[in-house]
């Protein structure tokens, strides 16, 4: 057995039958352009820690050579496990690191604009619902019509990141209508039918100083600048660790920072220190 036949063999027993399909997709674009085709010609039991450490270093980009190396390590590591593998090649290979840029949110002037921007486009509904609901890229192409409860105004999230992440959304105003235009444009059984490339491609193009994912971290930042509670925040976003909601409610913008400060001065508490 080659290392490309395991890795699609452990790929169809191991990945494919449990995520979402942006994540089916994220790995067979992986596998197919980011691990080296000697390397999947490669024997399996003749793979060392070099041909890993040598494969990765032909990846052009540090994301997408952490990304083959989760890969290669998720598979390698089974293989090990079940025999395939003398030697757990991936304890021996090199950590790969790759510092995430951090998310930043849209400020309201930002915002705005890119509502403007969405007039008319083909994605608008796409877009709209990430603001109004902060899910996760997968976790909106992942959403099928039966997880849309019209009656009952709720939305079920299967997210697959963590226990977690799978949470029921009250179902907004603005989100009902936006899903039921969508339901006139999506004939199938997902309600957003495009592949995550093609969105986060989209989205550059009409808001090129920011990545897709910072629309999530614009919910959040709303979230606390609406005066939401940082628990309910955390359901609502489906964070495992409420250290990640409460990161992003201190990055609130400088204007709302102003406006809480000047409660203080309007407080009986200032208005005593005046007297």
């Amino acid at each position: 057995m080659t290392v490309g036949e395991w890795l699609a063999e452990w790929f169809a027993i191991y990945k494919k039958p449990s995520l979402a399909a942006s994540s089916i997709e994220n790995i067979e674009r992986v596998m197919r352009l980011h691990v080296a085709g000697w390397l999947k010609a490669k024997p399996l039991h003749e793979v060392r820690a070099l041909d890993i450490d040598k494969a990765l270093s032909e990846v052009p980009t540090t994301r997408m050579r952490k990304y083959a190396h989760y890969v290669l390590n998720n598979a390698l590591t089974k293989a090990y496990k079940l025999d395939l593998l003398a030697e757990d090649v991936m304890r021996k290979a090199e950590t790969v690191r790759h510092r995430e840029r951090e998310g930043r949110a849209l400020t309201m002037a930002e915002q705005e604009d890119f509502l403007r921007r969405l007039e008319g486009h083909r994605l608008r509904n796409l877009f709209l619902f990430y603001i109004y609901t902060g899910v996760r890229r997968c976790e909106a192409l992942a959403l099928r019509w039966a997880d849309v409860d019209f009656a009952r105004k709720q939305i079920t999230v299967r997210g697959t990141k963590t226990a977690s992440s799978f949470r029921t959304l009250a179902m907004l105003p603005e989100v009902e209508q936006l899903l039921k235009e969508q339901r006139g444009q999506a004939a199938g059984e997902r309600v957003f039918p495009w592949c995550a490339s093609h969105v986060s491609k989209q989205f550059k193009k009409l808001c090129g100083g920011h990545k897709l994912h910072d629309l999530r971290h614009t919910f959040v930042t709303r979230c606390a600048e609406s005066g939401i509670n940082v628990n309910v925040a955390q359901q609502l976003a489906g964070h495992s660790d409420i250290k990640t909601t409460l990161k992003t409610y201190t990055h609130v913008s400088a204007d709302f920072i102003r406006r809480e400060y000047i409660k203080y001065t309007l407080s009986p508490y200032a208005e005593r220190r005046g007297n």
